[in-house]
């Protein structure tokens, strides 16, 4: 095929635009708000996918939950602790409407993302790709859902006199669109997951490729203008165990630790009713002190350039030979996020425990939504940057 023919076939961005799913009648702006959201974040998936970009997609239900904007009967867990919705459920926070400043900050930021796609990225994207064109069979379900007149059942009359939609209605609304987008992220994250076990494939039809136990650490740093720099951090034999760090990290999620308000103070009430700063607090971002105090608690002697700063934590385990890729997450590893997408790590936890059967990992991470928590992943998502493995002890390790 000559360059002309093959430029005539070739995929460009406008090949993959979505419908725009339209405002409803007399809606409110924080419901007008929420479709604009959906509308940037799925053309964001698309995008994102057809680029074969590897920072993954965002999940905007999750980011929903992470922003407390998603209420509690609006969402449940699944068996393997994936967090889902609740049909049938009341979706959104009472003031969602006076959150709508949160939704138009998302929207602008996957706007950026989308913008920031080269068009040749796209180019051997084939436009008959079926979960291409799922995702367009929801947003054309939807489109037409949200373009249809409501009745007079749907409306009632404010006390100005404009005509404005039901509470009930509105609720109606904002389930299907987040269904959607639910529909939306699994779909591209499915047909992902696909690429990748193919692709994993065929490397295992490779024989005489080279492989270390662990696998090669990513290089974050060719992805970022942040680059791993020197360390002097070293590690000496301990007497821990990945069961000691899992038990250790349980006892603090146990307690309840939680800040207040976002101040970055990690509390916990003690038996005697009082409140108490957790032993890893420092008045700061505190994901990584909590999870350096946690090996350390647990018997093993590292020492960290920085304990409590991420970026350092991952460069330090790069140069002392213990990141690895997150294929090989086991439990009492460091969990190393990228929530930005921009190459730089800035979040991190323990390894609860990872089931090979359903590809997902649980972790319990400080300064997750301003709490210790548990949390639950897939090994796909694309927030997961490697894991930071406990070095050799005296004990063995744990199976």
């Amino acid at each position: 095929m000559d360059r002309a023919g093959w430029r005539a076939c070739m995929t460009t961005l406008s090949d993959i635009d979505l419908e725009d799913l339209p405002h409803p009648a007399y809606a409110s702006e924080g419901l007008n708000a929420v479709v604009d959201a959906a509308n940037v974040y799925m053309q964001n998936a698309v995008v994102l996918f057809a680029s074969g970009w590897d920072g993954g997609q965002p999940d905007m239900i999750a980011w929903l939950a992470d922003k407390k904007l998603l209420s509690a009967d609006g969402r449940k867990l699944t068996k393997d602790g994936a967090q889902t919705l609740d049909p049938g459920s009341s979706v959104l926070v009472d003031n969602y409407d006076d959150k709508r400043g949160a939704f138009r900050d998302k929207t602008s930021q996957l706007q950026a993302q989308n913008d920031g796609v080269n068009e040749s990225a796209i180019a051997s994207f084939d436009t008959s790709n079926k979960a291409f064109q799922d995702v367009k069979g929801i947003v054309a379900g939807l489109k037409t859902e949200l373009s249809r007149a409501p009745g007079e059942h749907q409306l009632t009359r404010l006390p100005d006199g404009n005509l404005h939609l039901t509470a009930a209605e509105e609720n109606r609304l904002l389930q299907l669109i987040l269904e959607g987008v639910d529909r939306v992220h699994d779909t591209i994250e499915d047909a992902d997951s696909g690429m990748q076990r193919d692709a994993g494939d065929i490397y295992k039809m490779i024989p005489d490729l080279p492989r270390n136990p662990y696998g090669n650490a990513p290089d974050v740093g060719s992805r970022s203008p942040w680059a791993p720099t020197a360390s002097n951090a070293t590690w000496t034999r301990g007497t821990g165990t990945p069961d000691d760090i899992v038990a250790k990290a349980r006892e603090q999620l146990a307690l309840g630790v939680s800040e207040s308000g976002g101040n970055n103070v990690p509390m916990f009430r003690g038996p005697d009713g009082k409140l108490y700063k957790a032993p890893y607090n420092i008045n700061d971002a505190w994901c990584a002190a909590f999870s350096t105090w946690t090996w350390d608690q647990a018997g093993y002697n590292v020492d960290w350039t920085n304990k409590n700063y991420v970026p350092s934590i991952w460069n330090d385990a790069k140069h002392m030979g213990l990141a690895s890729n997150i294929s090989n997450a086991q439990k009492g590893d460091m969990i190393i996020f990228d929530w930005e997408g921009d190459g730089t790590p800035d979040h991190v936890g323990i390894v609860e425990s990872v089931d090979p059967r359903t590809g997902r990992i649980t972790t319990i991470e400080g300064n997750s939504s301003d709490q210790l928590k548990s949390n639950s992943y897939s090994m796909n998502a694309g927030s997961l940057v490697g894991v930071v493995k406990p070095p050799s002890n005296n004990a063995a390790r744990a199976s």
